[in-house]
C-alpha cells in the first residue's frame, strides 16, 4: 500500500511539474519583411500578425518588421495603416526602417512614425534575425 501511494504521489507531482511547463508556453521569434509599396501587401501582412499573435497564444510572440525598399511607405507620417501599426506596437511588435533605403529615398527619422526605430540595414536585419533563430516570413505576396 505505501508503495502504491508514492508512486501515486509521484505521478501527481509529474502531472503537476508538466502542466506548469505547459502552462509557462513558449516564446516564438519571428521577422517580417515588408519591400512592397502596395498597401494591399500591408494590410496582408498587418492581418497575419494578428492572426499569428492570435494563433500561438498563450504562448509568447515576439515580432519584428522590417521595413525596407519601397516597404518603407508602411512606417512612413502618411501611412494609411498608422493606427494599425500603433496598435501593434501596444502589443509590443517592434517596427524598425532600413536606414539605406532612408538615405535612397531621402527619408529622415523624423518622417518615420513614433516607435518606428531605424537600422542600419532591413536585409542585414533579416540575416540577423533568423541567424538567431528567428522565424522569417516575407510580408505581402
Amino acid at each position: 500500500m505505501r508503495k502504491r501511494n508514492l508512486l501515486l504521489f509521484a505521478a501527481c507531482v509529474v502531472l503537476c511539474l508538466s502542466r506548469a511547463g505547459f502552462a509557462q508556453g513558449k516564446t516564438h521569434h519571428i521577422v517580417f519583411a515588408v519591400t512592397s509599396g502596395d498597401e494591399s501587401d500591408w494590410k496582408m501582412t498587418v492581418g497575419n500578425i494578428r492572426n499569428l499573435i492570435a494563433g500561438l497564444k498563450p504562448d509568447t510572440t515576439e515580432v519584428e518588421v522590417v521595413a525596407y525598399a519601397q516597404g518603407l511607405g508602411l512606417v512612413k507620417h502618411g501611412s494609411a495603416l498608422a493606427s494599425e501599426i500603433a496598435g501593434l506596437q501596444e502589443n509590443h511588435v517592434r517596427f524598425v526602417a532600413c536606414e539605406n533605403s532612408m538615405r535612397m529615398q531621402h527619408v529622415e527619422a523624423k518622417d518615420l512614425l513614433l516607435g518606428v526605430e531605424p537600422v542600419p540595414s532591413g536585409v542585414v536585419e533579416v540575416v540577423t534575425k533568423q541567424e538567431q533563430g528567428w522565424s522569417y516570413i516575407k510580408g505581402g505576396r
